[in-house]
């Protein structure tokens, strides 16, 4: 808006400029011609006609030219009224846009909140499982110790059992051979003595 105001006074000044000179050179024309020939007065009031011709166009183009700066400042104060009245009309949707940001803004630093409370409670947790599986581990490093002891242990026990039942069978096999053993020599010597005892009888029989 100033930059059409300024052009139009920069126009007026120009169309002022012009006129003035226009006026001067009219000055000095008739100045001249009056100066020229003084004793001609036919020629003086031919001259006077053309220079009241002149005036009076001059007139009308400069009131055409004052009607038309007048005109043309009407439209730049009526569009710079209506470039006022749009920018008014303009200014609540700019404080909801001010609103709207601000909400923005502030729902931004509360998600900037809530991340940085997830990471801290995300970061408590891994520490709490971390710690966990620390007394996990070490359980389990436990347990596996105790039952390799116990492995072991039930492996030793199973190895004395075999080494004892190993004894056992031997002793037991033993045992057997020497009944059988004996049980041999009783019945040889049970064989023996029938046959003594026949032999006896036949000598008594004879």
């Amino acid at each position: 808006m100033r930059s059409h105001l300024t052009r139009s006074s920069s126009s007026a000044r120009q169309v002022g400029g012009t006129l003035q000179k226009q006026e001067q050179d009219m000055e000095v024309d008739g100045e001249d011609a009056a100066g020229e020939d003084d004793d001609d007065t036919d020629s003086m009031m031919e001259m006077l006609a053309v220079l009241q011709e002149f005036q009076k166009r001059k007139a009308s183009k400069s009131s055409a030219r004052s009607v038309a700066f007048q005109k043309e400042k009407d439209a730049l104060f009526a569009t710079a009224r209506k470039k006022a009245e749009d920018t008014s009309c303009q200014l609540p949707d700019s404080d909801k846009a001010r609103v709207l940001v601000s909400e923005l803004k502030a729902k931004e630093f509360s998600q900037e909140g809530a991340l940085n409370e997830l990471k801290i409670l995300l970061g408590s947790q891994d520490e709490c499982v971390q710690n966990l599986l620390g007394h996990l581990n070490g359980l389990i490093e436990d347990l596996s110790h105790r039952r390799a002891a116990q492995i072991n242990e039930a492996s030793a026990m199973l190895e004395a059992q075999a080494a004892a039942r190993e004894k056992s069978r031997k002793r037991l096999c033993g045992l057997a051979n020497a009944r059988m053993t004996e049980n041999m020599e009783n019945q040889k010597i049970a064989a023996d003595a029938t046959a003594l005892i026949k032999h006896y009888k036949s000598l008594l029989l004879s």
